[in-house]
C-alpha cells in the first residue's frame, strides 16, 4: 500500500562541508556530490542562500547526482545560475553571482509540509539537510489550493477575515517528465527495436494479471518474439509518498477506468500537514522501495523486474524502458521529445491567479508518450528578504526563459541532457509572468 505525502529518504548520508570540498577531486562519489548543495554551511559573505526542499524527481537538474556529465552537480540548473556551494561547482561564470540555491530532495510530501509550515523537514538517519529558512518547496503533484502557509519569516500568518487569510502561495510548473516503465533485462530475450508493451499488457502487469514475461499478450505485442521460456515478473513500485505514483495511478484511472487498485490525490487541507490522500494498493506478488533512486537500484538488483521511475531517474541509473502504448495506440520510446508532445496544448486548470495546474494523465497525440508529470515549485507571496524574492524571480527568468537568458547556458539543454522535458512556449511564459507578478516583499497584488 502506498500512501502519498510521507517522507522520502534519497541520500545515503551526511557529510562535513570539509569532507565536501576535500571530495571534489577526481572519484568523488554521487551522494557526496549531491550533498555539495544541501550542506548546512552558511553561504559565503556577500551571497544570499535560498533553500529549498521537496520532490526528488527534479533534484538531478537542480543539484545533479552524477560523477560525470551530463548529471554533475557542474552544469545543473543551480550551479548554472547562482554560486555553488562550495563555487568549484559552478561551471566558468555563474549568471548570478549573489545568490546560491540549496535543495534537499526529501519528497514531495515532506518538502511541501516543510514549505506549508516554513520549517527545515524533520531529518531522520542518512537524509539530506538544509539551511533554514525554507524559501521554496518542489513538487509532482499540485496542491489542491485550500492549503495555507504559517510560520515566519516569509508570509505570517494574518488576522481572520483579512484579505490575506489564509496566506496565498504561488505554483508553477517549471519542467515535466516521464514515468517509465524500466526493467532489468537479465535472462530476458528483448528485441533489436526494444520491449513493446501495449495499453492493455501494462496495465495487466501493473494490476497482476500478467505474472510472467513468458505471457501471450508480451509475446504478441512484440511480433511473436519469446521475451522469456518461464521467468516470473517482479513488479516494483514507490512505498513512499511520492508524486510518481501519483502521475502513474492517475494515467492508469483516465486511461483504464477498470483500474481498482486506486488513485491519490495531490492533498488535502489540514492548515498544517498535508496528510497522505489517497492509497493504491499493488499486487501482492510487486515488492516495494522508498524513493526513485532506491526502485531504481531494486530494478537493476533484481532480474526479471520491472517498475516506475521518473525518466531522469532512468537515465541516471542506465535502465531500458519499454516503449508504451499511447491513446492513438502508437508506441513510443521514453524521451524528451516525446514527453513535450504530451503537453502541447494543455491549458491551465487552476482558477487562483496565483497557481497554475497542468495535468494530463492521457495525452492523444500520437506521437506523445502516455505517463507524463509536471514538476511544480512554490514561492511565497511575500518574502521577508528583497535578496531571495529578487534571486528567485531571475532564476525563473532564466530558466524559463524564451528565448534563454542568457542564450547560453541554455537551460532547455541542460535539461535535455539530464532527462527532462522543456514544457511548452505558452506555459513557461504563464509560469514567469506569474512569479514576477506575486513573487516580491508584499502581498501583491491584493486578491
Amino acid at each position: 500500500m502506498v500512501f502519498y505525502r510521507g517522507r522520502l529518504n534519497t541520500l545515503t548520508s551526511t557529510i562535513s562541508v570539509l569532507a565536501i570540498t576535500i571530495g571534489l577531486v577526481a572519484g568523488q562519489s554521487a551522494s557526496q556530490k549531491s550533498l555539495a548543495q544541501t550542506s548546512t554551511s552558511p553561504a559565503r559573505a556577500g551571497v544570499t542562500s535560498i533553500n529549498g526542499v521537496g520532490a526528488s524527481s527534479v533534484n538531478t537538474l537542480f543539484v545533479g547526482t552524477g560523477t560525470t556529465a551530463p548529471l554533475s552537480p557542474q552544469g545543473s540548473w543551480f550551479n548554472v545560475y547562482g554560486i555553488g556551494n562550495p563555487s568549484t561547482l559552478n561551471p566558468p561564470g555563474a549568471i548570478n553571482g549573489t545568490v546560491t540555491f540549496r535543495y534537499a530532495p526529501v519528497g514531495s510530501g515532506a518538502g511541501v509540509t516543510g514549505f506549508l509550515t516554513q520549517t527545515v523537514p524533520p531529518v531522520p538517519p542518512n537524509t539530506s539537510t538544509i539551511l533554514a529558512p525554507v524559501s521554496f518547496a518542489a513538487t509532482d503533484a499540485p496542491l489542491v489550493g485550500t492549503e495555507r502557509v504559517t510560520g515566519a519569516p516569509n508570509d505570517a500568518p494574518t488576522p481572520a477575515g483579512t484579505p490575506q487569510n489564509p496566506v496565498p502561495y504561488v505554483q508553477v510548473p517549471v519542467i515535466s517528465v516521464g514515468i517509465a516503465l524500466a526493467y532489468n533485462p537479465s535472462g530476458l530475450n528483448i528485441p533489436a527495436a526494444g520491449l513493446k508493451l501495449s495499453r492493455a499488457t501494462y496495465i495487466g502487469i501493473l494490476n497482476g494479471t500478467i505474472t510472467n514475461w513468458n505471457a501471450p499478450q508480451i509475446r504478441a505485442d512484440n511480433g511473436g518474439a519469446i521475451i522469456s521460456v518461464n521467468k516470473p515478473i517482479v513488479g516494483v513500485y514507490r512505498s513512499d509518498s511520492s508524486g510518481t505514483t501519483l502521475a502513474l495511478s492517475s494515467h492508469l484511472k483516465a486511461a483504464f477506468p477498470t483500474w481498482n487498485r486506486g488513485v491519490g490525490e495531490a492533498s488535502t487541507n489540514t492548515g498544517t500537514l498535508p496528510p497522505a490522500a489517497g492509497t493504491v494498493i499493488w499486487p501482492s506478488n510487486f515488492t516495494g522501495a522508498s524513493g526513485g533512486g532506491a526502485v531504481a537500484t531494486k530494478i537493476q538488483t533484481t532480474p526479471g523486474a520491472i517498475g516506475y521511475v521518473d525518466s531522469a531517474t532512468r537515465l541516471a541509473k542506465n535502465l531500458p524502458a519499454a516503449l508504451l502504448q499511447n491513446k492513438a495506440l502508437v508506441y513510443n520510446s521514453i524521451s524528451s521529445t516525446t514527453i513535450s508532445n504530451a503537453f502541447v496544448g494543455a491549458t491551465d486548470q487552476d482558477p487562483n491567479p496565483r497557481r497554475i495546474k497542468i495535468v494530463v494523465t492521457d495525452p492523444t497525440a500520437a506521437n506523445a508518450y502516455p505517463i507524463v508529470t509536471a514538476s511544480y515549485v512554490l514561492f511565497y507571496d511575500k518574502y521577508a528578504d528583497v535578496k531571495v524574492a529578487n534571486g528567485i524571480k531571475g532564476f525563473i527568468n532564466w530558466a524559463l526563459g524564451v528565448p534563454s537568458i542568457p542564450a547560453s547556458p541554455d537551460p532547455n539543454a541542460i535539461a535535455i541532457a539530464r532527462g527532462y522535458a522543456p514544457l511548452p512556449t505558452a506555459i513557461k511564459t504563464l509560469s514567469r509572468n506569474l512569479v514576477n507578478t506575486y513573487v516580491d516583499t508584499t502581498f501583491n497584488p491584493a486578491p
